[in-house]
């Protein structure tokens, strides 16, 4: 199957037009392992999967009316990057491939921007790795229904998904209108370069607690978060709302095997208590109107904006979404993105100590964010930070424990 160029859905328009060198917008996936990372074989396994997935292969390519992925014949080199987590804007260096493959001693990092994958889809390229790369090691195991480098291309894996399940008999937004209102911010009065701290859970442990509080792992961590936010601003005598962006895995509602982002979002706003079965129970009232209706019609509203505006030059829309961004930016305090867990053979899973899932922050508009994934029984916690917040994060991390 031949691929050349791909206009960019949607939401890859939307990334592709507000990512800056001071903002890229990346967002990692890590394997830990418990044995040395082999860079040959992990070079090799890159080759196979980009050969198996050529559209995951690109750079950006702005044109006059929108941006595009320009397809590459060469897969991205794999780059040593130690144990330090930085975020830069790779995709303005090199070849400019929008994704790539890092490494350390003992970990390696499949690393995207939002143009060509979102959080679900990154976590299925980092499955297909594992799978090539042990196998490349001799390691035995069944694959099951997982992405073979033997296989062909499914035209179905790179599907524009918002352009297939397009609807626009149902013309009204479901997205829950925002309240005009700055939220809460952290304070950034020591700002420093983007950070990483991780905070690994038993996965068991955490499921009971967010079962006990009638919650799921998502809504329970979601708390736990507010709880400890709620506690800073407390202490600086502010009063503001605190907001949390929660990411949507449109694949839950609408079956596609599609990689490339698929995802939606709603605005979670702490329900201002101290009594934490009453705030999981505010929490769980925002998310049930997470319905198939309600993002059916977003993706109405993502792809009529997209089809409307395809005759304005992409230079005055990047502007006018930048301007977009700005505004909606004072009206969150964070993000917490949580991709689950991430399904490996048993054989695999065996050597994975743990996975770290991590979404960039912005010093300007959220210097902090949240990020979790799951492997085996490990669930990893990662903390984006711009500003100095060690408290904020051990105090979620002891709520989390404590339970």
């Amino acid at each position: 199957m031949e691929i050349s160029n791909l206009e960019l859905d949607p939401i890859g328009q939307y990334y592709a037009s507000t990512i800056t060198p001071e903002h890229p917008g990346q967002f990692m996936l890590s394997a830990y392992l418990d044995e040395a990372v082999d860079p040959e074989i992990l070079q090799q396994s890159v080759n196979d999967v980009m050969g198996r997935l050529p559209f995951l292969c690109g750079r950006l390519n702005p044109k006059f009316f929108s941006y595009y992925h320009e397809l590459l014949h060469s897969p991205p080199t794999i780059v040593w990057m130690g144990d330090s987590y930085a975020f830069t804007d790779y995709y303005n260096k090199g070849e400019k491939h929008v994704l790539r493959v890092l490494y350390g001693e003992s970990h390696i990092t499949v690393e995207a921007i939002h143009s060509i994958v979102d959080g679900r889809g990154l976590a299925k390229v980092m499955q297909t790795l594992l799978v090539r790369y042990f196998e490349l090691m001799g390691v035995s195991f069944e694959k099951g229904d997982m992405i073979k480098c033997q296989d062909k291309l499914q035209a179905e894996e790179w599907e524009d998904a918002y352009l297939r399940f397009y609807d626009p008999s149902k013309k009204k937004s479901g997205r829950i209108t925002k309240k005009n209102h700055k939220s809460y911010h952290h304070k950034v009065s020591a700002p420093k370069p983007a950070h990483v701290f991780f905070k690994t859970f038993n996965l068991a442990y955490v499921k009971q607690a967010a079962k006990a509080s009638g919650a799921t792992i998502t809504e329970y961590l979601t708390a736990q978060i507010f709880f400890a936010i709620a506690n800073e601003r407390n202490t600086r005598g502010s009063c503001k709302p605190i907001t949390i962006l929660i990411p949507i895995d449109c694949r839950t509602f609408f079956t596609t095997k599609t990689l490339r982002s698929f995802v939606d979002s709603i605005t979670i706003v702490m329900p201002e208590t101290d009594n934490f079965s009453e705030m999981v129970a505010g929490i769980r009232q925002q998310f049930a109107k997470i319905t198939p209706d309600f993002i059916q019609k977003n993706i109405n509203e993502f792809q009529g904006l997209k089809t409307k505006a395809r005759f304005i030059p992409r230079v005055v829309k990047t502007w006018l979404l930048r301007r977009f961004e700005g505004a909606e930016g004072d009206s969150l305090t964070t993000a917490f993105s949580n991709i689950g867990k991430v399904s490996l053979p048993p054989e695999i899973e065996d050597r994975i100590e743990k996975m770290a899932f991590i979404i960039d922050a912005g010093e300007d508009d959220m210097p902090i964010t949240y990020a979790s994934a799951t492997v085996g029984n490990s669930l990893t916690l990662a903390f984006t930070l711009c500003v100095e917040a060690d408290a904020l994060v051990e105090d979620i991390a002891a709520r989390i424990a404590q339970n």
